[in-house]
């Protein structure tokens, strides 16, 4: 190089490669998201045909089984103490199968949209465990049922997390959606965790919210400490909605 143009010419053809090596970055990262939800889309179809295939399947076998052992019963053989134990077991195992399939992929989510869907699992979940779950909501965008699943699986999974680990006594959840935002906040007053444990790949089901929110683009929150309860925060920015309320 013996002149200004030389180096100039090479600047300007390195920053052009720095350009293109940025634009095929970006471009990778497009497409893993959308492979990410691709994925995503054929685990949540398969849930829910195994959710169809316990509830319409194995459930009506179950309820089949209840109606004989009841007839039989009003029959009086064979023994009534045996036969109350196998009523009551085959009960039990009824009402397992349909909370498993409602869980795999509740049709309320299907039939009626993401708010019904998540009263329905907070009043649930509450019950259950005897626990206080509050729900608030602000959605004024309608939401594709993609974006609807994340927020249900998002809940979900940070329910779960807080009853079964953190063995907490209340939690409090926001979800708010606008045209441009989309926020989740699921808080409860359990044991907390550590920083290195909230950042953790094998966190308790963190690494699998993770992936999801980030394969919308979003990002996933973690504040707690020990003793101290545990907030997790999801933001998604972006086209949310078209505008309508309904979801």
């Amino acid at each position: 190089m013996n002149s200004e143009k030389d180096i100039s010419e090479l600047v300007n053809e390195l920053s052009q490669k720095q350009q293109k090596i940025a634009q095929e970055l970006l471009s990778g990262n497009q497409q893993m998201r959308t492979l990410a939800k691709r994925v995503w889309r054929v685990q949540e179809d398969e849930r829910k045909h195994i959710a169809r295939e316990l509830h319409d399947g194995v459930g009506q076998l179950l309820t089949a089984l209840i109606n004989q052992l009841q007839q039989m019963h009003k029959e009086g053989q064979p023994d009534p103490e045996e036969l109350d134990e196998a009523l009551t077991l085959a009960r039990q195992a009824l009402s397992d199968t349909r909370e498993i399939s409602r869980l795999m992929r509740p049709r309320i989510l299907d039939d009626l949209g993401l708010i019904p869907a998540l009263q329905w699992l907070t009043r649930v979940m509450g019950e259950k465990n005897a626990i206080e779950i509050e729900l608030h909501e602000q959605i004024s965008v309608s939401l594709d049922d993609e974006t609807q699943t994340l927020v249900f699986r998002v809940v979900q999974e940070a329910i779960t997390n807080a009853i079964k680990h953190a063995q907490a006594t209340h939690i409090d959840i926001t979800v708010i959606a606008t045209e441009r935002m989309l926020v989740i906040k699921i808080k409860d007053n359990g044991v907390g965790m550590t920083k290195e444990l909230s950042e953790s790949v094998d966190g308790f089901g963190l690494s699998a919210m993770r992936d999801r929110v980030t394969a919308f683009g979003g990002q996933l929150m973690v504040e707690s400490k020990p003793n101290e309860g545990c907030e997790i925060k999801v933001i998604i920015t972006g086209a949310i909605g078209n505008g309508d309320s309904s979801v």
